[in-house]
């Protein structure tokens, strides 16, 4: 059940990565309220009740989606031991822009997550951890003179989110504010000019 044949002779993805793909499409275009098992299963190539054979419910295999699109960024978390603030919001931006789908899975997790009638998303212990290594970034920073030390460090940590994903979380705004698609490489280039304009205003 969990093979298939690539017809150009590539390695052929397993059902469970057919059906991870097509989760991650459908529950970035509707979100997790409006995503439904009948296209997650249309797009797979695969019936419903196979996607119960997987995922007990919708609920699991929206959780293993958000897992997944965790894992997919390690080679940003990975950054963050050894790379400057910059580097990594310089990478942070660029990851949000080539990956939509992971970009949209943050909005409708928090959409759910500051629903009281939702179903439950906690964060897994990884994904925690990985998420509050941006903090001990910028405590790196203010302690090598790169940033000034009364900055709080969560909450600019916060911002440093905020910042590298804003455009990507609300494409609309951007596109009326700036007159440019997120996609569009010249707005790439004016976002990251700006990134560089902001640290090094805060520099002491």
């Amino acid at each position: 059940m969990d093979t298939a044949q690539a017809s150009d002779g590539a390695p052929a993805r397993t059902t469970r990565e057919r059906i991870m793909a097509a989760a991650s499409t459908e529950l970035a275009r509707a979100g997790f309220a409006g995503a439904r098992m009948e296209t997650i299963a249309r797009l797979a190539g695969v019936k419903k009740q196979v996607i119960y054979y997987y995922y007990p419910s919708k609920v699991e295999l929206a959780r293993a989606v958000l897992e997944k699109s965790n894992d997919d960024a390690a080679g940003l978390w990975a950054m963050f031991p050894t790379s400057t603030l910059s580097e990594i919001c310089h990478a942070a931006i660029d990851q949000s822009v080539e990956s939509s789908e992971g970009v949209a899975h943050l909005v409708w997790e928090g959409q759910e997550y500051a629903n009281e009638h939702s179903s439950d998303f906690p964060i897994g212990p990884s994904r925690a951890a990985n998420l509050q290594k941006i903090v001990a970034v910028v405590k790196a920073e203010q302690s090598a003179g790169r940033l000034p030390t009364n900055i709080a460090a969560d909450y600019f940590g916060l911002l440093i989110v905020l910042l590298t994903t804003a455009p990507a979380i609300l494409p609309q705004v951007t596109d009326i504010i700036v007159g440019r698609n997120v996609q569009d490489p010249e707005f790439a280039q004016g976002w990251h000019a700006l990134l560089d304009h902001v640290l090094e205003a805060l520099h002491p």
